[in-house]
């Protein structure tokens, strides 16, 4: 059965502010580990030499998905407050919520596509640090965060002039890319690093396969995401609100987690520009594959 309107965004408020919490959190932790070790004294002189942390293409990717992540919450939280508060009756308040094209509706709509192509974008750069900077590789998930991004894009348009979430028909086509994105670059990332740790596990395989290992777990939560939206949105039900609306919430933790387990020393992820990454052994299999 599905909840009202009303019922599905006071779960978006609670389910979004739960995500958005541990976010926070684990941003600032990440962000201080970070910083602290390819500044600190123990950082090698490489490191410094390759360039501040603060120009790198990771830290600056989670600075600006923080931004965003952080716009859409405070859009959620003016939402809910206009439509709980402000509202007379509940015939009003559920008439709110089906308007999309108010600017907090539509800014929520806005940085919800932002912070997906920001994530998509996240694992591709993944993808292209492991591959080594291999173009060819990068052909499919490129076209399919293009087309994401279109479709999201004309998708927001639509929703702003319609009078319901279902009026959208191409709502249901961006978690679908979103997902192809993330299994293709997973199953290319899995493959080099597989084929790596079978001739390099005594120097630095079980980081690599770490690596791996966490990089699936964020695959997998955005496999789930995906699924869970479209059940929804092919059912009809207002849980669909719940499911995309904390999209973003979700990307961020889902990054600020790996980004962590990276500042803890989980794992080898490189910081380009900034940090030794994967080990030498990551080099010797990319200059053997580019032959």
């Amino acid at each position: 059965m599905s909840p009202s309107l009303i019922s599905a965004n006071l779960i978006l408020f609670t389910i979004a502010g739960l995500f958005y919490g541990i976010y926070l959190v684990l941003f600032c932790i990440s962000t201080y580990l970070l910083v602290r070790h390819l500044r600190g004294p123990t950082a090698s002189n490489e490191k410094r030499k390759r360039g501040s942390i603060f120009t790198s293409m990771v830290f600056v990717s989670a600075i600006l998905l923080f931004v965003v992540v952080t716009v859409h919450w405070i859009a959620t939280v003016y939402r809910a407050f206009i439509g709980f508060v402000c509202t007379q009756t509940t015939f009003e308040a559920e008439l709110y919520f089906n308007n999309l094209a108010t600017p907090a509706a539509i800014i929520q709509d806005v940085f919800l596509v932002l912070s997906s192509v920001i994530g998509d974008s996240m694992i591709i750069y993944r993808l292209w640090v492991v591959w080594t900077h291999n173009k060819p590789v990068l052909v499919v998930p490129i076209i399919t965060l293009t087309v994401c991004t279109v479709v999201s894009s004309v998708s927001t348009s639509v929703a702003s002039h319609g009078r319901s979430f279902f009026d959208d028909p191409l709502l249901k086509y961006s978690p679908i890319l979103t997902l192809v994105t993330n299994v293709y670059c997973i199953s290319f990332i899995g493959w080099k690093i597989w084929t790596i740790t079978h001739i390099s596990l005594p120097s630095g395989g079980t980081n690599l396969r770490h690596f791996l290992a966490i990089v699936v777990e964020s695959a997998a939560l955005y496999a789930l995401w995906a699924v869970l939206f479209l059940v929804a949105f092919g059912t009809q039900s207002n849980l669909q609100v719940v499911v995309i609306q904390a999209g973003p919430e979700l990307i961020g933790l889902v990054n600020a987690l790996i980004m962590t387990r990276v500042g803890l020393g989980w794992t080898s992820e490189q910081v380009e520009g900034t940090a030794s990454a994967y080990p030498s052994v990551l080099v010797f299999a990319a200059s053997s594959d580019s032959q």
